[in-house]
């Protein structure tokens, strides 16, 4: 590894473990089998919704390459008469939106695409394929489908008794482990990760700024989602690993993870009412817009404790 960047060639991966054409990558492990026991996790049958609204501000932070969320009104009571075509008495309509936002908006997941290196998306393919019109062919967010499976919550704020982990703290394997310790909750392969960091506190802590410094995962806690089977991790961050980025590698630990492992990473997680309430496994429920060609999309996590 350079000083400054990720090589694709170096260290493990799990290119061709499914077949040289997957483009799932570590959602191969949620089997039916493995499915089906994730139902068996639930205790309380409480819902926790982990996404954050999608508001023009104030719900967390919004990026100016990425834009404003925009909700516009299509159809409402102000156009008496817009449906009479459709045999409606006037007094009769339905109100309707149009919806602009960004792919990566507030609560989101990464595809497979979302991050090339080399010219390479995971599996091998080939990041130059890319169009503008009609997206990635391959390893794009609507391979994912759907995912279903067993949780783990490790909540490193409440373990190391803070409100939040210090901006640009890189978390290692073994805090995710003593946390998975001394929460006493196993890790089966095909379980999905969720990592809080106190990161949507913290920034709401000091005036909801555009871009607030955070801790994530570093690289060395990639060896942790790699030696457990990782199939997702998703955390309360903006990029899951720290900001500034761990080693100075500008997306490093995305590269680790997208590209070389196939784990699909999800951002922004409001994993508050898991940590109020002491959650440490659940049922995890997540389906991304199926886009075709997309390279993320906005997300509603539910989590069943």
């Amino acid at each position: 590894m350079s000083a400054d960047r990720v090589l694709v060639a170096e260290g493990p991966n799990n290119w061709g473990r499914w077949g040289k054409e997957d483009e799932r990558g570590a959602l191969n492990l949620l089997t039916p089998e493995v499915v089906l026991a994730a139902t068996r996790v639930c205790k309380t049958g409480v819902v926790y919704n982990l996404g954050l609204p999608i508001q023009m501000s104030g719900s967390g932070p919004l990026f100016a390459y990425r834009g404003t969320p925009q909700r516009l009104t299509l159809t409402n009571q102000a156009d008496p008469g817009a449906f009479v075509d459709y045999g409606a008495p006037t007094d009769v309509g339905a109100n309707e939106d149009v919806l602009v936002f960004a792919s990566h908006t507030l609560t989101h997941m990464d595809a497979l695409s979302h991050v090339f290196a080399e010219g390479t998306f995971y599996n091998g393919f080939q990041s130059d394929a890319a169009r503008t019109n009609q997206g990635v062919p391959n390893c794009g967010i609507d391979k994912v489908r759907g995912v279903v499976g067993r949780a783990v919550h490790l909540d490193l704020p409440r373990h190391q008794g803070v409100e939040w982990l210090e901006p640009g703290y890189a978390v290692t394997s073994a805090e995710l482990e003593a946390c998975r310790a001394a929460q006493n909750v196993e890790i089966r392969s095909g379980d999905i990760l969720l990592v809080r960091t106190g990161f949507l506190e913290y920034w709401h802590s000091i005036g909801e700024p555009e871009v607030a410094l955070h801790a994530g995962l570093g690289f060395d806690a990639v060896d942790f989602i790699r030696d457990h089977d990782i199939s997702v991790v998703g955390s309360d961050n903006s990029a899951i690993e720290p900001v500034p980025f761990d080693r100075g590698i500008f997306l490093g630990v995305h590269i680790e993870l997208l590209i070389k492992l196939g784990v699909h990473l999800l951002e922004h997680v409001n994993l508050v009412g898991l940590s109020a309430d002491q959650v440490t496994e659940c049922l995890f429920v997540v389906a991304p817009l199926p886009v075709t060609g997309a390279s993320g999309s906005p997300i509603n996590p539910i989590a069943i404790g």
